[in-house]
């Protein structure tokens, strides 16, 4: 009857780890583009483990353990990055730190290459000595993008360590996204990392994506950089109940901050209700059903 009882609780135990390996994906590229603090719950983007990181246009992290990777936004931060980042004691949280927002927009970080590398010199380039990464300063796809990071790079030389490629695009095409991407590995010949990016037309805000659209988009981009090496990770534009004049279709979440149907797509889950599922709820019931299995074990065992 021993052997029965045994057989028995490894097929249980069989049918555990299979539950478990389904239920989860392998942690991915994806991350968070989060400016939500902790005024909205970050749990419910991790119910399937592809999400694995997020940044929140700053040095300030949310209450999460997902990895974090701070960010200079430019020279209005400086005192805030160098208290919270550079003088940080012991060993750093964090693995990665991002360079400048948008640099060559006005309304965003806007800074010459210039400054921009001195800005670098003295407040990221002291990290490498810290072990940490550092990724670019993001450009807007904005042609003036890809110059300003090239002049900024040219003007930074061998004093600058770039270890990744940051960069933002916008637009309503995914094959000329696609190129986009492709053309900024070929030219800078560093990993990349896509911080922001929707289907957006600020060419003319009459023209925006429609739902279907942006799912469809979204299933093309995100499929080719989950499938290419170069890209290292993507943070989609955006997750937070208040676009910032982005077409709304693009969000990850409902107005009261729960994750949509696009939120679930783009971390693998079948639906918003299942993905809804927060962090909290899914480890009360992984540890629900881990009790059931224990108190099945030792009724096992116990029995004669």
């Amino acid at each position: 009857m021993l052997l029965v009882h045994f057989g028995t609780i490894f097929m249980l135990f069989c049918f555990r780890c299979f539950a478990s390996v389904e239920a989860q994906q392998p942690p991915g590229k994806a991350g968070l583009a989060w400016p939500n603090g902790n005024s909205v719950d970050i749990r419910q983007y991790r119910t399937t483990g592809k999400v694995s990181w997020y940044y929140s246009w700053s040095s300030h992290p949310a209450n999460t353990d997902l990895e974090f990777v701070p960010m200079l936004w430019g020279p209005a931060h400086i005192d805030e990055f160098n208290r919270m980042i550079v003088r940080s004691n012991g060993r750093p949280s964090f693995s990665t730190v991002l360079g400048m927002n948008e640099p060559q927009q006005t309304g965003q970080s806007n800074i010459s290459p210039e400054d921009g590398a001195q800005l670098w010199k003295t407040y990221l380039q002291p990290l490498k000595d810290r072990g940490i990464r550092l990724g670019s300063p993001a450009p807007s796809s904005a042609p003036s993008g890809k110059t300003w990071l090239q002049s900024f790079l040219g003007v930074c030389g061998a004093d600058c360590t770039v270890d990744i490629i940051a960069l933002h695009w916008y637009g309503t095409n995914a094959t000329q996204f696609i190129n986009y991407v492709v053309d900024f590995h070929d030219t800078f010949q560093r990993p990349i990392w896509v911080t922001e990016w929707a289907c957006q037309n600020f060419a003319d805000l009459s023209k925006q994506c429609s739902y279907d659209e942006v799912v469809q988009f979204l299933k093309t981009t995100q499929g080719f950089m989950d499938d290419v090496d170069f890209v290292e990770r993507y943070a989609w534009f955006g997750a937070m109940k208040e676009m910032q004049d982005v077409n709304e279709a693009n969000s990850l979440m409902t107005k009261e901050g729960r994750i949509n149907e696009l939120g679930a797509q783009y971390i693998g889950s079948d639906s918003a209700e299942v993905a809804g599922n927060s962090g909290e709820r899914s480890i009360w019931t992984n540890t629900l059903s881990t009790t059931i299995f224990v108190f099945i074990i030792f009724g096992l065992l116990s029995f004669e």
